[in-house]
């Protein structure tokens, strides 16, 4: 019998590593969380996981930006690149509902046009039709 146990081949066990999960639920005092963190910048134990609040955090970013660079990460040399924003353009929408704003054709008018229609019929008068058109849509 031999009188201790000896592994054949230490590095052959597992390192054992933080989850981001288990870091955010862990209900460990203040010092066993310190320990925690202690181990994570020693490398004694890496962080796996990481949730997307742990990350951005890291990366000194927003949540939504972590989340819309998830999404978007097939387009990621584009937008690292410049070419196009990391967050699209949100449609437009009319009095806060989920139904899209209609394009407004551009018919040629300029502003000046406009101004001196409004100051001729009255602002009262083209709000009425406003409500009416819209009423009728």
């Amino acid at each position: 019998m031999a009188p201790k146990y000896h592994l054949p081949e230490p590095a052959a066990m597992p390192i054992p590593s933080l989850t981001g999960r288990f870091l955010a639920h862990n209900q460990g005092s203040r010092a066993v969380r310190a320990f925690y963190a202690a181990d994570l910048h020693l490398g004694v134990k890496p962080l796996t996981k990481p949730t997307m609040v742990q990350s951005a955090l890291l990366a000194r970013v927003s949540t939504t930006y972590g989340w819309w660079a998830e999404k978007r990460w097939e387009e990621r040399w584009q937008i690292e690149a410049g070419l196009i924003p990391l967050v699209p353009a949100a449609a437009a929408r009319a009095n806060g509902n989920s139904t899209l704003q209609p394009v407004v054709p551009d018919v040629g008018i300029d502003d000046a046009t406009v101004v001196s229609f409004v100051r001729n019929v009255g602002v009262a008068r083209i709000l009425e039709a406003a409500v009416a058109v819209e009423a009728a849509q």
